[in-house]
C-alpha cells in the first residue's frame, strides 16, 4: 500500500523550515547579545545571518517536486524571488550598518568630543566581518557621509583660527574708524561711507556643517578669509595674519575633499581629532 500524504506528520514535511528558523532565531538571539555587549561589528554581521535564514525558512517550503511540469517553474520562480530577497537583504544590512556607524560617529559630539580612531575601526570591523560571511554589503554611501564629518572636524579647528584672525582684524579696523571721527561724530556721510566699507568684510560663517555637505567647506573658508584680509589691508590698512599652518591644512582638506573617498591615516585622525 502506499503512504497516506495526508497522515504524514507536518514536521517530517517542513523540516527545512524548521530548522532554517530556529537557526535565524539563534543568529537574532546572539546578534542582540553581542550588541548589548558593544560588539557592535560582530552583532551586525549575525544579524544578517539570522535575517538571512528566515528568508530561506520561507522559501524552503517551494522545493517539493512531482514531475518537470508546473512545480519544477515554481521553484525557479522561487529562486529569481529568493534572489530579490536577497538584494533587499543587502539593503536592510546596509541601513542597518549605516545607522550603527553614524550613531556612533554623532554620540556624544558636544558633551564628550569625537575618537575618529574608534570611528573608523567601528567601521573596517563592519566591513571585515561582513565580507569574511560572503555579505557583499555596499558601503559606499556610509563612507561618504563618514568623510562629510571627517572633512568637517578637521577644517572646524582651522576655521576658527580664521575666525580669530579675522574678528582681530575687524577690531583693529573699528578702532581705526572711531579715531577718525571721533566723538561725537560730525561727518556723518563720512562715517556711514566708512562704515559701509566695513560692512564689506565678510561675516563668521553662519553654518560651516551645512556647507560642508554642499560644497569643500576648507576652500569656502580660503576663499572667505582671503577676502576679509583683501578688505581689511586695502580700505583700513590693518594686517590680518594667521599661522601658516592654519592655511596648510586647510589647502591640504580642500584637495581630501576633491580627490575623495578620503584614504584615512593616523596623522588625518589626529587634525580631526582636535577641539
Amino acid at each position: 500500500m502506499g503512504t497516506d500524504m495526508k497522515s504524514r506528520p507536518w514536521l517530517l514535511d517542513n523540516w527545512e523550515r524548521v530548522l532554517f528558523a530556529a537557526v535565524g532565531l539563534a543568529f537574532l538571539t546572539i546578534s542582540f547579545y553581542l550588541i548589548l555587549r558593544a560588539r557592535i561589528p560582530e552583532g551586525s554581521a549575525v544579524f544578517g545571518l539570522a535575517f538571512l535564514s528566515f528568508i530561506y525558512a520561507n522559501v524552503a517550503r517551494f522545493k517539493r517536486f512531482k514531475g518537470l511540469g508546473f512545480e519544477a517553474e515554481l521553484w525557479e520562480d522561487k529562486q529569481r524571488e529568493a534572489a530579490g530577497l536577497i538584494e533587499r537583504l543587502r539593503d536592510v544590512v546596509s541601513i542597518y550598518t549605516r545607522e550603527v556607524v553614524l550613531g556612533k560617529v554623532q554620540a556624544g559630539r558636544f558633551a564628550r568630543g569625537v575618537d575618529w580612531a574608534s570611528n573608523w575601526k567601528l567601521f573596517d570591523d563592519l566591513v571585515s566581518k561582513h565580507n569574511e560571511l560572503g555579505q557583499k554589503v555596499d558601503l559606499t554611501d556610509v563612507k561618504k557621509v563618514m568623510d562629510d564629518y571627517f572633512l568637517f572636524d578637521m577644517a572646524m579647528p582651522e576655521i576658527n583660527n580664521l575666525r580669530l584672525a579675522a574678528e582681530k582684524g575687524k577690531t583693529a579696523a573699528r578702532a581705526k574708524i572711531d579715531a577718525e571721527f571721533g566723538s561725537p561724530i560730525r561727518d556723518n556721510e563720512g562715517y556711514s561711507a566708512r562704515f559701509a566699507q566695513f560692512r564689506q568684510i565678510p561675516p563668521n560663517i553662519e553654518d560651516p556643517f551645512l556647507i560642508s555637505t554642499r560644497e569643500d567647506l576648507a576652500a569656502y573658508a580660503l576663499k572667505q578669509w582671503k577676502q576679509t584680509k583683501l578688505h581689511l589691508k586695502t580700505d583700513f590698512d590693518v594686517e590680518a595674519e594667521v599661522d601658516v599652518g592654519t592655511i596648510n591644512r586647510l589647502r591640504a582638506i580642500s584637495e581630501l575633499y576633491q580627490s575623495r573617498p578620503v584614504k584615512v591615516t593616523e596623522e588625518l585622525i589626529s587634525w580631526a581629532n582636535r577641539e
